[in-house]
């Protein structure tokens, strides 16, 4: 009888067994990695390796420091520059922080030691902490803020750091200018509960009626001071608007003299604010405000788009050491949120 082969075939896998089910595949893990190098933002730096700073007292190539106070959240980095990494010179911006709990106010300073002074880098730390200091103790008198007096402190610490420096008693603010040289911006945010409820005569752009929410303690309400050209913004709805500090030049570009502590201390700029619930406080030095340019180009949509909420501290350092050519500065940058912001 003949063969048939698709009945023989048929009867063959019948009488087999069930295939075995494949094994199930096992998920790919996926490997940690580092994110290495700056963000770039259109055309990059050269990439260098930084060179250790020299000289007394240490300076760190990168200050950062963040976390949360009465509902405010707040970032704040300080990162060398480029061209000081290059050269192996010391950051020469500073940033300080602080709290006053009766008043529920947050204390911020940043300061740029000016370039042409020999030790502007000592200036501008010994600046930010005095200033602090010195509000937080009005504070405690529960005196009205008189920034004069705050400027002032700030003057007479530098001008004691240089006769001391020097060995000099009789060494005057010119001689002080010359070697501890640096702006300063001071910033108070009163978070909502403030018992003292001062009241603030300004409103943040785009609310005309937030002087008097900040005097019903609705709001956050701020108060600046600032000598020279380190700029406090307010950012709100992807914009950034002015409200310390001299103008920054058109072109970006690095100007001539600027006014600076220890000489300027009757330059005193003031102003006040609210911080509504869709804004961030931006208090900075102009290695930041340079290449922001007002706010209208990548580096303004970057920040816009990532400050909308605050990032985590390491990130918000990362953010701010970004490369884009011909901006080799130093820059310092504190951020401040109301209460609420997720």
């Amino acid at each position: 009888m003949a063969s048939n082969p698709q009945a023989d075939a048929q009867r063959t896998l019948a009488s087999s067994p069930a295939a075995a089910p494949a094994p199930p595949r096992r998920p790919r893990k996926r490997r940690v990695r580092l994110a290495r190098g700056p963000l770039v933002i259109g055309e990059p730096s050269l990439a260098v390796e930084p060179k250790l700073a020299l000289g007394e007292p240490y300076r760190a190539d990168t200050v950062i420091d963040g976390g949360s106070v009465y509902g405010l959240t707040v970032r704040a980095a300080s990162i060398r520059g480029l061209s000081k990494r290059w050269a192996g010179e010391p950051r020469q911006d500073d940033i300080c922080l602080g709290r006053h709990e009766p008043t529920r106010a947050l204390v911020a300073a940043v300061a740029d030691g000016v370039s042409g002074a020999a030790r502007s880098q000592l200036g501008a730390a010994l600046a930010v902490r005095q200033a602090v200091g010195a509000v937080v103790r009005q504070l405690d008198r529960g005196e009205e803020l008189d920034w004069q007096e705050v400027f002032n402190h700030a003057t007479w610490a530098l001008l004691d750091a240089h006769r001391a420096w020097s060995g000099d008693p009789n060494a005057d603010v010119n001689d002080a200018a010359a070697t501890l040289a640096t702006t300063l911006l001071v910033a108070v945010v009163h978070a909502p509960g403030d018992p003292s409820r001062a009241r603030c005569s300004c409103s943040t752009p785009g609310n005309a009626d937030g002087s008097q929410d900040a005097a019903n303690g609705g709001v956050s309400r701020v108060q600046l001071a600032c000598v020279g050209d380190s700029p406090a913004l307010m950012l709100g709805r992807r914009h950034f608007y002015r409200l310390l500090g001299a103008q920054d030049d058109p072109h970006g570009l690095i100007g001539g003299a600027v006014d600076a502590l220890p000489r300027a201390n009757a330059s005193v700029c003031s102003a006040c604010c609210t911080l509504e619930q869709d804004h961030t406080l931006l208090l900075s030095t102009d290695g930041f405000s340079l290449p922001l340019a007002g706010g209208e180009n990548e580096v303004g949509a970057l920040f816009a788009r990532e400050l909308a909420r605050p990032p985590d501290i390491v990130d918000f350092a990362r953010l701010l050491d970004f490369s884009r050519s011909t901006y080799d500065d130093d820059r310092s940058l504190i951020a401040i949120w109301p209460p609420g912001r997720p």
